[in-house]
């Protein structure tokens, strides 16, 4: 849980097939998405979008913050 405006917030990582990458989701405590990042597995390229009106800047650059971490796949194969 995170919280932002006195508000509980909770974010979800996971892997979407059918879009072929990995996303980050952040759902207010009523289980509305407020709005997710997606790691695209096929040009490597991060996506926003919100589902909210007026989504405080501090979240979103949380949100952003967290998929950079997150989301894009480490390569252990590399020496």
């Amino acid at each position: 849980m995170i919280e932002f405006a006195g508000r509980s917030y909770e974010a979800t990582i996971g892997s979407d097939l059918q879009r072929d990458g990995m996303y980050l989701e952040l759902a207010d405590q009523d289980q509305c998405v407020v709005g997710e990042i997606f790691f695209s597995d096929v040009d490597g390229k991060m996506t926003v979008t919100l589902f909210q009106p007026e989504v405080p800047l501090e979240m979103i650059e949380w949100m952003i913050a967290t998929a950079r971490i997150r989301l894009p796949p480490t390569d252990t194969t590399a020496g």
